[in-house]
């Protein structure tokens, strides 16, 4: 059964003398309407002069306790007390009566009034009437409470005992999640995630477990990064910790509308002034909930760490777990550090809808002449194992969550990693015994040590960043059959967006420049590209003013840290007149394709790793040449 938040999380209710009262009083005489006034001053006093008004009053806002002169409009008062209980059944009736009209305040207590006094009325009188109503009142709201309290704390027992059971989970994992689920029903929120530290050299973060729509929270970080995330989406945070012990942290994600029982985003370091707003989420059942599973969390670690292997593998993989990928990266961050060294991580995120997805505007169209592909579903096992068989014995590919793996290849520069990359890609793409199409729903982005970031947390993220650019890769969507190079550059031009709107930053851009101006531009890729080290360049080359001539001019003697092949395409069909520039280096990717029309160069640029690699493969191709062992 699912408890609201407001159920678990809400103080108390207001005590007795809080309880405020609709208090309803028709009568004529005006001295009677001015002592009503002066003595209900805590309440919400409704005061009618005739029984019309009384009524409407009435209708508007059905009254706690009501005041009603039996002698008004000749009988007809008498008859108000048995119409007002059935407009307020809850309400509670008094009859006022002069000598004159007992009998009749006699029948009003028969038709369900509740007393009778006679008039005129003394203050006192008016009080303890509304003081002895008050008092049922507050006697009903304590027993409703007091229920709704017994049946809380029988189902808090309930959680309490599922939350001594995770010390016996499979893992961390597993607990998590169901630490998770508990969390989502016991407090009513819409979603919730569950962030542990990694590793025993590590005070990162690593999402463990998510419940509900939070499938956008960071896979990993550290613990500013993920307070940051909670507080940007308004979530609340609950620590795992107990003392000086930490596991991590509890998000919880409240019900859209619900915002009662929800104070702020708590960080661990708040000041005492915000205290009074989180109070409510710390007290009571979340937090000895939270500090259960700190202790069994906590105990599952231990378990783990002397087990050492079992906590090694996916369960459901040949991959790795998060905690020893980051454990063993710790350790490479380390080593490059003390040596000077380099190595490159991976991030693979799975989408296996991404090639059935519809276009969304703003994207490329080149399916306008030629129908896409047929939609596959990559599967997060079978890739695992292709992945596996691309990679050296040394790299550690550690599975994240159900679609994402990040891959470590230690002593591993950019060039090698990209050539790491386009093997993964070809075995993914292999596998599908299709026409060689790219696999889109794979995506992969690459960061190194040390340019790219200095901690594990930072090349993750850029690692993550770049695999989202990928989705929206040019090369996604040019068919991958036998098309010539001028095929291929007429499609990239035509579908090139204008450079006005927002573009990404691997977007293909137009490109119409002198023949100078863009042997300018290869000057200045060059360089950039050759402060990072190791080089790979295929360029056009042709007699006069071409961009490999300028290629050539600047790198003068050979280096073997570069890599250089100068083709002369003139010989191929429709590729007389083509420019070309495809440049790989150790910290991004640079490709150029246009055509020299009375020395100005007509056609695209853009820092697209895929795209690069696309047109340095075709080119080679073009002249029988394999630039790609």
């Amino acid at each position: 059964m699912t408890t609201s938040v407001e159920g678990v999380l809400s103080p108390s209710r207001s005590p007795v003398h809080e309880t405020s009262l609709k208090v309803l009083a028709v009568i004529a005489d005006e001295a009677t309407h001015t002592l009503f006034s002066r003595v209900i001053t805590s309440d919400e006093l409704m005061l009618a002069s005739d029984l019309a008004e009384g009524i409407a009053l009435a209708e508007s806002a059905a009254p706690d306790v009501a005041f009603i002169d039996v002698g008004l409009g000749e009988g007809a008062g008498l008859a108000m007390v048995h119409h007002l209980k059935a407009l307020a059944p809850e309400a509670t009736v008094f009859a006022l009566a002069t000598r004159a009209a007992l009998e009749a305040g006699a029948h009003a207590v028969a038709l369900g009034g509740a007393g009778l006094f006679l008039l005129p009325l003394g203050g006192d009188e008016v009080l303890n009437a509304v003081g002895s109503v008050r008092v049922r009142f507050a006697e009903r709201a304590l027993r409703i409470q007091l229920e709704q309290e017994s049946a809380r704390s029988a189902r808090a027992a309930g959680w309490i005992a599922r939350v001594a059971e995770l010390a016996d989970a499979r893992d961390r994992n597993a607990a998590a999640q169901q630490l998770a689920e508990l969390f989502v029903e016991a407090t009513g929120a819409a979603a919730a995630a569950v962030y542990l530290t990694v590793g025993e050299r590590s005070t990162e973060l690593a999402r463990a477990a998510v419940n509900g729509p939070l499938d956008r929270a960071p896979a990993y970080g550290t613990e500013a990064d993920i307070l940051d995330f909670a507080r940007r989406e308004q979530l609340i945070v609950v620590p795992l910790s107990l003392r000086k012990l930490a596991v991590g942290h509890l998000l919880l994600q409240k019900e859209p509308g619900r915002s009662s029982a929800f104070p702020s985003v708590r960080r661990p370091d708040s000041s005492s002034a915000s205290g009074s707003r989180r109070a409510p989420l710390l007290d009571g059942l979340v937090k000895l909930l939270a500090t259960q599973a700190t202790t069994a969390l906590a105990l599952l670690g231990e378990r783990e760490r002397s087990t050492g292997g079992a906590a090694m593998k996916d369960p459901a993989t040949s991959a790795y777990s998060f905690a020893y990928y980051v454990d063993v990266a710790g350790r490479e961050i380390d080593k490059a550090r003390r040596y000077g060294r380099r190595f490159t991580i991976a991030t693979i995120v799975i989408e296996p809808d991404a090639a059935a997805a519809p276009e969304r505007p703003g994207e490329l169209a080149f399916w306008r002449t030629t129908p896409p592909p047929p939609p596959s579903t990559l599967n997060p096992g079978q890739v695992a194992e292709h992945l596996l068989r691309a990679v050296r014995d040394t790299d550690i590919l550690a599975r994240v969550d159900e679609n994402e793996f990040h891959l470590l290849m230690p002593e591993t520069a950019g060039l090698e990693a990209h050539a790491c990359h386009r093997r993964m890609l070809s075995r993914v793409a292999g596998s599908d015994k299709r026409a060689g199409y790219l696999p889109k729903g794979l995506l992969v982005g690459l960061a190194t040590f040390p340019h790219d970031g200095q901690s594990l947390a930072q090349l993750l993220r850029i690692a993550r960043r770049r695999a989202d650019a990928t989705k929206s890769s040019i090369v996604h969507r040019i068919p991958q059959d036998r098309r010539s190079i001028g095929d291929i550059f007429s499609l990239l031009v035509r579908e090139t967006p204008a450079a006005e709107g927002p573009l990404s930053v691997s977007a293909p851009r137009a490109l119409d420049v002198s023949v100078a101006d863009a042997a300018l531009l290869a000057t200045s890729v060059i360089r950039n590209a050759l402060r990072g080290g190791a080089v790979f360049i295929l360029v056009a080359h042709h007699d006069g003013l071409s961009l490999g001539a300028q290629v050539r001019a600047l790198l003068g003697t050979p280096r073997e840290d570069v890599v250089v092949h100068a083709l002369d395409l003139r010989s191929s069909p429709g590729c007389d007149d083509i420019e070309a520039l495809c440049v790989l280096a150790e910290h991004g990717a640079y490709a150029l394709v246009g055509r020299n029309q009375g020395g100005f160069v007509r056609g695209i640029h853009a820092a697209d790793p895929l795209l690069a690699d696309f047109l340095a493969e075709r080119l080679g191709r073009a002249v029988g040449l394999r630039v790609f062992g």
